[in-house]
Order: structure tokens, then C-alpha cells, then sequence
């Protein structure tokens, strides 16, 4: 009967395949993966070590990540009969379940099984010269990339930064003003000894390698401690040094990059205090307090999501961590507080401006400019009250499905005072229009979204060198040549042309795998290993609240940065 049943299940992935990947029936590949799913369903029945916690983490899983292909993708197969799109779509749901489910609950087992043999690991000292080698081979991997890019990548973020820098545009928060303060520094600092604008930028820029190369050469070597043997460490350190977004980010003058790297740090920090590293040794658990203090802060300051993210991560962990909670509590405290008072009196006291508030509301405005330029059904009333902001013509010129763009400058661009002073309003015609019109509302959520949430190819990766600017600034190589830039260009595009490795882009993918390894952890009856997922867990959540752009994978950078020292993690046993 199981194997009746297999073949049963096996021809409905074959289905999904032919509809995912858009093949002919006829074609032959599709017996090759009936043949392969019925060999791995096969395997999967004869597994004895599958509890119940991973029958019920597998299923659940499956469910989800088919229902978040299916929003993401178009399963109808470009018919039209209504019956016959309802069958396509529900036979393709069954074959991607049953492929999920297969593979997740193996892949579980094996994981568990390997965590139950497992011995304890040593745990090692931690060395200064180790640590310092792995940052020097970031840092040099990184010099080919500025050579080529001198002084550094800016786009118009970085330029209005650096306008804001020095005096030429008004200090505004948008992009978080001590981002801008620390450019401000070190251009200044270069600036003054050498009266060179172009060795001003430069100074920050490898300022940023500095911190970059450090962050990731003391997070592998927190790595040492815990006592992950060489190979994975190696692993570790080629895994940043292979992705060319990773060296690119290191030149570009992003606040994401330190932003991601503060978090990055954070995280191995709380693994620390969760696995009691050091427990025993004042100047470990000093040194975990001093890093958890200023990574905190960072990430609270860097990013507007960040200060959110933070709160609720440390909520969620302080209650975790209750019996400790005096010591963690002053820590929590002291971030909390001191990035308050950067948010607020301090940002006020340097006459830096406010955000506009429209920049917290992309996902709202999105799904009204959905219900305009798709013609739904609007009264009179609601398009007079829209009117009072800016011409709906404006909207209907240049819509994206997939950035948020269009409708922040709608506001921006039109009267900030009106739509300033009647928020209520607005969000009462916000939700009117949703009871009206909750379909179309779905639509515009997902288009918008579905970049962290489902396998979709970045829309955004790296930039090079300096948009065009009224500064007269351009990129001055150190390198020159055509050859070097078209490795530079090759290096940055070949994540579309190769299988497997492509995968290392997609920010979707990567939440994915970030829900399965916490599966992991509960599967084993670790759920405290879970601790250290939640500042990257909860930065993807707040860009499933009010991202501006569908897929840039800057957003989810942090997520791309922790993921693989999570998997270390979540696979050894301390």
C-alpha cells in the first residue's frame, strides 16, 4: 500500500514540477522527478527515527512554504476555465507539499540524530592572533573593490549623507543621523589633512573595512571558542569572501553595512551569554556586557527598524533569561535608554530635523495607489478627501507594484500639511477602502513584500561606483582597465548563471532556512537555542511591515549575515 501511495504522491510533485517550471508534459525530466520522488518518499517511510515533534515541525513547515509559493507564484498555469485552474492549482499544492514534507522531515532526522551523537565540544581560548588573521584576510579581499571603486560606492543615499556632512543640505534623520554624524567625522578628519574631498570619502570608507573585517574575524573566532573544529571555520570565512555583495557592501557607504554587522555581532554575543561562555571568567562575561551594550545600541541607531526590532527582541529574551534578570536587565537598560535619548533630546539638541511620517506608512499607501490604477470602486467622497494631498493622475503615472516610491513622493510632493494634520482621517479611508476592497489590498501586500518571504530573485544587490551628483564627483580607480571591471561585473552577475550558488541571494530563501533550523532546535528540545535568532527574526518582520522597495537585499543584509552562524550553532551540542 506505501508504495502505491508513493506513487500516487510522486506523480502529483511530477505535476508541480511542470507547472513551476514551466514544462511539457512530454518532456522527460518529469519522469526523472518521479523517479526521484518516489525513491526519496521511499527513504522517508523506512527512516525509524522520526518522532512526533518532527512529523508535526515537517508538516507544518510543508504547509506553510507551499502556501508562500503558491502567493508568490502564479500556479494557474495560464488557463482560463475556472475548474480547470482550480485543479492545476491544487494538484501543483499537493506535489509541493509532499516534496516539501519528504525533505524537510529527512533533513530533520538526519540533523537530530547527528545532534544526539554529538559529544560535547571543548571549548578553546580565545586568540588574539587568530582573531586578527581572519580580519586581515577580510580586509585585503575587500581592497580590490575599493581600488576599483576609489573613493567608495555612493549612491544618492551616500550623497545626501555627505551633503548633510558637510553643511550643504539640512540635517535630516531619514537616513539615521549618527550614520551621517560618523561619515561626517571621518571625512572631516580626512578632509583636514589632506584637503581632498575625494580622500575625505576615502576615510570613511575604509574606516567601514576596518569594522567590517573586524566583525567578521570575531565572530569566527567566537566560533574557536565554542570549539567548531577548523574545516567550519574555514567554511565560515570562504562563505563571506565568496559572496562579491559582501565585499561591495564594504565599500559602499551604507548605513545597512555597519548596521549588519552590529548585529551580527550582537547575536554571537547572546549565544555567548546563552551557552554561559566564559561563565567563569569576569573578563569573558565583561567582555560579552561591553559588546552586547554598544552592538545594541547600534543596531538601535542605524536603523529605523532596528530600534523596534531590538525592543522586542530583548522582551522576549529577558523573560527567557529571568532567573539572571538583575544582570541582563542593566544591560537591556542602558541600550534602551541611551539609543531613547539619541532618537529624541539629543537628535533635537543638533537641530537635526524629524523624519516625515509618510516614510513609515509605505505599505498603507501602497495598497490606496493599488486601488486607484486598478479602477476599483471609490466614492466621490474618498477621491475628493485623496485629492486634498496630490493629483490621483500622479499615481496612476507611475505606480510600481513593487516599490513604494511613487506614493511616499505623492505626499511628499503634494500638501505634507494637510495629510500632516488629518492622520485619523487617513487611516480611516485606509481601512474603508480595505473592507471595500480586501483582494486587491492582498495583492498590493504581496507584490510589495514577497522579496523576504518567498525564493525571489533580489531586484537590488550592489551599485558601483558614484552616481551621477551636482558635486562633480565620480569614481577615480586606483585599477583601471576594462578587463578588471568586467570581472568586477562578472563577479557581482554570476549568482544568475549558476544553480545552488544563486541561492546565497535570495533573501526569501534565506527565511526559509532560518525557520527550518529553529525547527531544529525544538526538534532536539533546545528552544533555548532559539534566543539568538530573534534580532534577525524580528528585522524581517519589521520589513514585512513597511518596507519601500519589493527585494533589496540590503534590507535583509542582517538576515544574510547571521544565517550561516546560526546553522553552526543550531548544529552543535554545547
Amino acid at each position: 500500500m506505501k508504495q502505491i501511495r508513493n506513487l500516487i504522491l510522486s506523480f502529483f510533485v511530477a505535476y508541480a514540477w511542470m507547472n513551476i517550471g514551466g514544462l511539457e508534459s512530454t518532456n522527460i525530466l518529469l519522469l526523472c522527478v518521479f523517479a526521484s520522488s518516489f525513491i526519496v518518499l521511499g527513504y522517508r517511510d523506512s527512516m525509524t527515527e522520526s518522532d512526533r515533534k518532527i512529523k508535526i515541525a515537517s508538516y507544518s513547515l510543508a504547509i506553510l512554504f507551499s502556501i508562500l509559493y503558491a502567493l508568490f507564484d502564479d500556479l494557474s498555469g495560464g488557463l482560463e476555465n475556472r475548474l480547470f485552474i482550480a485543479a492545476f492549482v491544487i494538484c501543483s499544492l499537493i506535489g509541493l507539499f509532499v516534496m516539501f514534507q519528504a525533505l524537510l522531515e529527512i533533513f530533520i532526522t538526519k540533523a537530530v540524530v547527528n545532534f544526539r551523537e554529538k559529544k560535547n565540544l571543548t571549548r578553546n581560548a580565545f586568540s588574539l592572533k587568530i582573531f586578527l588573521s581572519y580580519a586581515v584576510i577580510v580586509f585585503l579581499c575587500c581592497i580590490p573593490f575599493l581600488a576599483l571603486n576609489y573613493p567608495g560606492v555612493m549612491t544618492p543615499d551616500s550623497l545626501s549623507q555627505l551633503r548633510q556632512a558637510i553643511g550643504t543640505e539640512e540635517y535630516v534623520n531619514h537616513h539615521p543621523w549618527i550614520h551621517t554624524a560618523l561619515i561626517k567625522l571621518f571625512y572631516n578628519i580626512g578632509y583636514s589633512v589632506s584637503k581632498d574631498m575625494y580622500f575625505g570619502i576615502f576615510t570613511y570608507t575604509f574606516f567601514q573595512i576596518i569594522m567590517v573585517g573586524i566583525s567578521i574575524g570575531y565572530v569566527i573566532e567566537c566560533m574557536y571558542e565554542f570549539g567548531v573544529k577548523k574545516s567550519t571555520r574555514i567554511i565560515l570565512l570562504l562563505s563571506f569572501i565568496l559572496l562579491p555583495y559582501n565585499l561591495m557592501y564594504a565599500v559602499t557607504i551604507w548605513k545597512d553595512v555597519l548596521f549588519s554587522m552590529s548585529v551580527l555581532v550582537l547575536t554571537v554575543t547572546i549565544v555567548r551569554i546563552c551557552t554561559r561562555c566564559g561563565s567563569d571568567n569576569t573578563k569573558d562575561s565583561l567582555r560579552d556586557s561591553i559588546l552586547f551594550v554598544i552592538c545594541g545600541f547600534l543596531m538601535c541607531v542605524l536603523r529605523h527598524n532596528g530600534y523596534y526590532a531590538f525592543i522586542v527582541t530583548v522582551v522576549i529574551w529577558l523573560f527567557a533569561m529571568r532567573k539572571k534578570l538583575k544582570s541582563y536587565i542593566i544591560m537591556a537598560l542602558v541600550v534602551i535608554i541611551a539609543s531613547s535619548l539619541c532618537r529624541g533630546p539629543l537628535m533635537r539638541a543638533c537641530n537635526v530635523e524629524k523624519d516625515d511620517y509618510v516614510f513609515n506608512l509605505c505599505i498603507p499607501l501602497q495598497q490606496i495607489g493599488r486601488v486607484i490604477v486598478d479602477n476599483e470602486t471609490i466614492s466621490d467622497e474618498q477621491i475628493s478627501w485623496l485629492e486634498n494631498i496630490n493629483s490621483l493622475d500622479y499615481i496612476r503615472a507611475g505606480y510600481s507594484t513593487q516599490g513604494a516610491d511613487t506614493m511616499t513622493a505623492w505626499v511628499v510632493d503634494g500638501d505634507m500639511e494637510f495629510f500632516d494634520s488629518h492622520k485619523n482621517e487617513f487611516f480611516r479611508l485606509w481601512a474603508d477602502l480595505g473592507l471595500a476592497h480586501p483582494i486587491t489590498y492582498i495583492k498590493a501586500y504581496i507584490d510589495l513584500t514577497m522579496g523576504y518571504w518567498a525564493p525571489m530573485n533580489p531586484q537590488q544587490t550592489v551599485n558601483f561606483g558614484i552616481t551621477e551628483n551636482e558635486m562633480d564627483l565620480y569614481v577615480r580607480p586606483v585599477i583601471e582597465g576594462p578587463v578588471l571591471i568586467k570581472i568586477n561585473e562578472l563577479l557581482t552577475k554570476m549568482y544568475g548563471m549558476i544553480p545552488i550558488y544563486g541561492t546565497f541571494y535570495c533573501m526569501g530563501g534565506f527565511f526559509w532556512l532560518l525557520l527550518v533550523f529553529a525547527a531544529i532546535c525544538i526538534c532536539n528540545k533546545r528552544a533555548d537555542k532559539l534566543y539568538p535568532y530573534l534580532p534577525a527574526f524580528m528585522l524581517n518582520m519589521t520589513l514585512l511591515l513597511a518596507t519601500p522597495l519589493v527585494a533589496d537585499l540590503r534590507y535583509a543584509y542582517a538576515l544574510m549575515l547571521v544565517l550561516p552562524y546560526i546553522a553552526v550553532y543550531s548544529f552543535i551540542n554545547d
